[in-house]
């Protein structure tokens, strides 16, 4: 992204190279990451039981995966019917059990065909917690939550919503990161592009459910401005955007965010820009 700013002492235009963020790169990792960051952080005292804890145990928040019956459809209709499906779940979910929210990542199976991590915050429902043959904590609602789904679906019992986030997150990292992807990464990459799929999406609700769960979290509506040593604003500085080129037009370094352009970058992005522009006339 080609960004200009007037610079008014030597009376012309700065340009600037932005490097977007793009399904895959690392500006787009490192966002995602972000995002996550922020719910981990937030999240970090929200604890319903201790796994020890040989008690009785209940938990609000659940750990859904919900995979797709291969017989039902071939793989692309399947991606293209997940979103609306899940929809459809949370629908039945919400008419069963009241008001729940959601944080969910879609994963591609090796053969292509789709399935869903979510974490499940319930606002009005409480579940008893027991622990399996395996090991794993359950819920004796899971056939009720099942009956929501069309094809199988696995219910585990969280303890406490930091440490799903982080197991949610190992998901997701799988899939938007082309240079670490591995073979099933990479078609969860591939596959949420070529259908236009969030590889993940965290409803408003949730946000909301986090925030009452947490009783001191709160939020300032304050607006913070950078300031001189004299405590004096400084002035927001106003840039104009020009152009989106590729990064070879500029030569720039590909793991590099932001620069400022030389005379010799901007002379060559002004024979691209005109280049492209006689194709067009």
């Amino acid at each position: 992204m080609i960004l200009t700013k007037w610079n008014s002492e030597k009376w012309k235009n700065d340009v600037y190279a932005v490097k977007c963020a793009k399904r895959g790169n690392d500006v787009y990792r490192s966002r995602v990451e972000s995002r996550f960051r922020g719910l981990r952080r937030y999240s970090e005292d929200i604890i319903f039981f201790n796994p020890k804890d040989r008690g009785k145990k209940e938990t609000c928040a659940l750990w859904v995966t919900l995979t797709y019956d291969t017989k039902r459809c071939l793989y692309g209709e399947a991606w293209e019917n997940i979103g609306i499906e899940f929809n459809g779940f949370m629908s039945y979910l919400r008419r069963n059990f009241g008001k729940v929210s959601s944080c969910r990542v879609f994963e591609s199976f090796e053969n292509g065909y789709p399935h869903i991590h979510c974490i499940l915050i319930f606002k009005a429902h409480s579940f008893s917690v027991f622990r399996d043959s395996k090991g794993q904590f359950r819920i004796r609602e899971k056939e009720v939550i099942a009956q929501g789904w069309h094809s199988n679906v696995d219910v585990k019992a969280m303890s406490s919503i930091g440490g799903g986030l982080s197991y949610l997150k190992k998901y997701l990292l799988k899939g938007i990161d082309l240079e670490k992807a591995d073979s099933k990464g990479l078609k969860t990459l591939a596959l949420c592009w070529a259908y236009r799929k969030r590889a993940f999406s965290v409803s408003g609700q949730f946000r909301q459910a986090l925030t009452d769960l947490i009783n001191h979290l709160h939020y300032s509506n304050k607006k913070s401005v950078q300031t001189t040593l004299f405590d004096e604003q400084i002035s927001e500085d106003k840039f104009n955007l020009l152009a989106f080129v590729p990064i070879h037009v500029l030569k720039l370094n590909k793991n590099m965010w932001f620069a400022k352009l030389s005379s010799i970058q901007i002379e060559s992005l002004n024979q691209y820009l005109s280049k492209l522009k006689s194709q067009y006339e």
